[in-house]
């Protein structure tokens, strides 16, 4: 087989030549392309590079904060033991005992007799340092049984209550059995002598006449004890009787004069 030969004309050398310069200048400008595109990245990467960033640290959590407790000082009240008092009992302290009843020959020579004040107590015994059962008014019915000291031994009618009433506060329309009719000193003390001066004069167990009716009479020259005067009338103890009771003091003649005044039970 015979080779073929290619000739190339002077018109084809130029040809080639302004091709391989241009094939050589664009090969250039690749070149160059792509050398300005790593530098412009490298240059990137170094300001990349170069700025350190630095991170923010991250705060360290804060721990809740907890209040110190303030010791409050402990104040140590010491209380003293409260002793309790031994009670020694004293000699009043004991019981007092029950009211004494008539025996049955006291009650068959018992007298009647009324309260001349209002406000008696009634006691458990006959002093005043026995307890009071009740209090009672002017005219109070009694029943008298025994003569204690200054006390009578008596009955409330109305309630059928025995107890112990100062015999200063009550009439009686007579004697006890062994009663002394005459007033002994201690009963006379702080009295004032006197002496009816009226035919008959009325005795009664209030300082009235109204609605009244008298305990009984004394007549002229008889003699009383004065304790004291209450409006028209004196409160006074017959002699010869021992009978408490108001009569009209017009008709009572007085050694001196009498006060005034209301019993204190």
């Amino acid at each position: 087989m015979r080779k073929r030969t290619v000739r190339i004309t002077s018109l084809g050398y130029i040809v080639l030549t302004i091709i391989v310069l241009v094939m050589a200048v664009g090969i250039y400008f690749i070149i160059w392309s792509m050398r300005n595109t790593s530098s412009e990245q490298g240059e990137g990467n170094l300001n990349s590079a170069s700025v350190q960033i630095t991170p923010t640290p991250s705060l360290a959590p804060v721990d809740a904060v907890t209040p110190t407790p303030v010791a409050t000082p402990s104040v140590q009240t010491t209380v003293a033991p409260v002793s309790t008092p031994t009670m020694t009992p004293k000699q009043d302290d004991t019981p007092e005992p029950e009211v004494k009843t008539p025996s049955p020959s006291q009650v068959s020579t018992a007298v009647d007799g009324t309260l001349n004040a209002s406000g008696v107590v009634l006691r458990q015994g006959p002093a005043a340092t026995y307890s009071i059962i009740g209090k009672y008014s002017s005219g109070t019915q009694l029943k008298v049984y025994e003569v204690d000291g200054d006390y009578y031994l008596v009955k409330i009618v109305k309630e059928n209550l025995y107890g112990y009433i100062a015999s200063k506060f009550v009439d009686k329309a007579g004697l006890l059995p062994g009663e002394d009719a005459t007033p002994t000193p201690k009963s006379i003390a702080g009295t004032i002598p006197g002496t009816v001066s009226a035919s008959v004069l009325a005795l009664r167990s209030v300082p009235s006449t109204e609605d009244n009716t008298p305990i009984g009479q004394v007549v002229k020259g008889d003699s009383v004890l004065i304790y004291f005067k209450t409006d028209d009338f004196y409160y006074i103890q017959v002699v010869s009787t021992g009978v408490k009771c108001y009569a009209a003091a017009k008709y009572i003649t007085p050694s001196t004069t009498v006060p005034t005044g209301t019993p204190v039970p």
